[in-house]
């Protein structure tokens, strides 16, 4: 019931309580407490006395045939898109699912994450309408040697994606960060199954922002991360509809996924050149309770990152790195 009442909203109209009573068969105290439970997922609905119940601007909800539709046809017989209202993360739907076949993709989309993870077990607030949560499920025979740069490959992805939907200054920020300015624009988790040099399960979580509602972005900041953009603001124009931008980047992941296996390692590192947020400054890293500082020097081939300290070149595998001040 509470999600048919949030989708009825979705034209940005006041609809009394009453009428969406009558259209629902309900009370009008269970429309209030449907409501009320979309507030509490993060839905911002505003109610006037007098007129009813209505969003802050119109929304266009996620639509599976709509982005199945909005694919290359040579991908729409590869790739099964099923959008849920909500779950606690979409990485943890598919990989409860069998994987599929190789060189299928399934794509998993949810309005609403319970349970929507970032990197380090840090939680990923995910209010309906707000963003695009989505995971990719991909299937390879066997590892590639650089499996460990997954994360860069799909990384790299997004950015061409969102720069061709008018995304303005779009960079990474090592290893899976998306930001704009220093702000974050979204971010990656790759999380992979696989045993030896058997078949291996990749699964990779893409959270966007597209248009966040008031008060999220000093909630985000007051939990500790980075500061907050949404496509929204770092458009040129009008940011894209949801619809179109998924397609727009599972489109670029499948592509780049296509080419991982015979990827030139030159090429990758060149690509990285281009979209790395961090090149040549000074950072700190924090890798558990050690800090290293140093110039950020790229990638190797691994997706490690390059970090030049005193004459050496240092590799980082993992760790949180900040820009160092001054």
């Amino acid at each position: 019931m509470a999600w048919h009442l949030a989708r009825r909203l979705a034209d940005g109209c006041f609809h009394s309580g009453e009428s969406l009573a009558a259209e629902f068969c309900v009370t009008r105290a269970t429309v209030w407490n449907a409501l009320q439970t979309m507030r509490d997922r993060g839905l911002e609905i505003h109610a006037v006395r007098g007129k009813g119940y209505r969003l802050p601007a119109p929304l266009d909800w996620l639509d599976a045939d709509r982005i199945a539709t909005g694919l290359p046809p040579a991908l729409r017989d590869r790739v099964a898109v099923q959008v849920l209202p909500e779950a606690d993360s979409t990485n943890n739907c598919l990989l409860a699912a069998p994987p599929p076949a190789p060189g299928r993709a399934v794509v998993c989309l949810v309005e609403y994450q319970s349970g929507g993870r970032g990197r380090r077990g840090r939680r990923w607030l995910s209010p309906p309408g707000a963003g695009i949560y989505l995971s990719l499920a991909w299937q390879f025979d066997r590892p590639p040697t650089n499996l460990s740069a997954l994360s860069i490959v799909a990384g790299l992805a997004i950015r061409e994606a969102l720069l061709g939907l008018g995304a303005r200054g779009l960079m990474i920020k090592w290893p899976n960060d998306l930001v704009v300015d220093g702000g974050k624009l979204g971010g990656l988790l790759v999380e992979l199954r696989a045993e030896g040099n058997g078949p291996c399960h990749a699964v990779i979580g893409v959270g966007i922002n597209y248009r966040l509602p008031a008060g999220l972005a000093e909630e985000i900041e007051r939990t500790g991360g980075i500061v907050p953009v949404d496509l929204a603001t770092v458009c040129e124009e009008e940011p894209p509809d949801r619809n179109n931008a998924a397609a727009a980047m599972v489109a670029h992941m499948m592509a780049r996924l296509d080419r991982l296996m015979v990827e030139d390692v030159v090429r990758l590192c060149a690509d990285w050149k281009e979209a790395d947020a961090l090149g040549g400054r000074m950072v700190i890293v924090e890798i558990g309770e050690r800090r290293v500082s140093g110039c950020a020097a790229g990638i190797e081939s691994d997706g490690a990152l390059r970090l030049e300290r005193s004459g050496e070149m240092l590799r980082v595998t993992a760790g949180d790195v900040k820009v160092r001040p001054g």
